[in-house]
């Protein structure tokens, strides 16, 4: 016993000096558009006003850096484990978060992770609220009585052509990644819908997440211009209860964005998302999202849905 700790001594302090320490803070808003809802199959929607829905929050980050070189190789040598923690408040919400991260090559990246938060429902917004089937409505669930939680593992491959091709105008950058996440509400039975963060028609569940992204790097204040695609959703319909089987519980969510990245100076960037989404189209019309659960999935409705901000300031 006394070995061990002996040796441990003598590890601890080459751990605490071998690592980097940095922060972060990052402050996003997002505006969701107004949409005009037409039931049928597959089809457009157009805006139909400016707002209908608003998401702001920061997040302070800290993250400790690892060496953890893999031999000489290039593709090797700057091997690398990340910690990071996370602390994101917004109006409606506060979610602590844990982060693992391994970079074995510069072109894979894997990482692991958790968050649990609670949430309310100021000014008629859903911060974290159950659906009431009775009712046909969402309802309030208690703060720190009810909490919100996620865990997630991730695999991403990355891409720069300027790694290959050297030049400042030769950064073809290409993004994939494939997350597998749990999102569950705690006090809330299986097969229940909730709301999280102003985004109705959850439950509890294991969830799928696919990213792609192909950008352009530039060596101008306006740093990146891109595409990105993401698709998402439940993996098992009977994640939702069968009274709501209409719903479509494996209905595949498809956003379709335009961004845009600038960077301001060493320490600070600003991004801009503009967001085109596949939503679920009803055969039945209707005015809000609280009709939704027990109507039968008919298409897919189209729609310019989300404008986004996110300045990234590094200390």
């Amino acid at each position: 016993m006394n070995l061990r700790y002996a040796l441990l001594s003598l590890l601890v302090p080459v751990v605490a000096f071998a690592g980097e320490l940095s922060y972060s803070i990052t402050t996003a808003a997002a505006d969701y558009l107004k949409r005009d809802i037409e039931p049928g199959e597959d089809h457009f929607a157009s805006v139909a006003g400016p707002f209908n829905g608003v998401k702001a929050a920061t997040v302070p980050t800290a993250t400790y850096a690892i060496p953890t070189p893999l031999g000489q190789h290039w593709l090797l040598k700057d091997a690398d484990v990340k910690i990071s923690g996370s602390f994101e408040i917004s109006p409606l919400s506060i979610r602590p978060a844990l982060k693992a991260e391994f970079t074995p090559v510069p072109f894979l990246v894997f990482d692991a992770g958790g968050s649990v938060g609670t949430g309310w429902n100021p000014l008629g917004f859903n911060g974290m609220s159950i659906y009431n089937p009775a009712k046909a409505e969402y309802e309030a669930l208690t703060p720190f009585k009810h909490y919100y939680y996620d865990l997630w593992a991730t695999a991403t491959f990355q891409f720069d052509l300027g790694a290959v091709i050297e030049g400042d105008w030769n950064h073809l950058v290409m993004l994939a990644s494939y997350q597998w996440i749990y999102k569950a509400i705690t006090g809330v039975d299986d097969g229940e819908i909730w709301e999280w963060q102003v985004i109705p028609g959850e439950a509890n569940g294991w969830q799928y997440y696919v990213t792609g992204v192909l950008g352009y790097k530039m060596p101008l204040t306006l740093s990146m211009i891109g595409f990105m695609a993401e698709f998402y959703g439940h993996f098992d319909r009977a994640d939702f209860a069968k009274r709501y089987k209409g719903f479509d519980g494996e209905f595949m969510w498809i956003d379709l964005s335009f961004l845009m990245e600038f960077t301001l100076s060493k320490k600070d960037n600003l991004k801009a998302l503009f967001t085109f989404e596949g939503d679920r189209s009803f055969a039945t019309p209707h005015e809000s999202s609280d009709e939704e659960p027990f109507l039968v999935r008919t298409g897919r409705e189209w729609s310019f849905y989300r404008i986004a901000l996110s300045w990234e300031h590094n200390f």
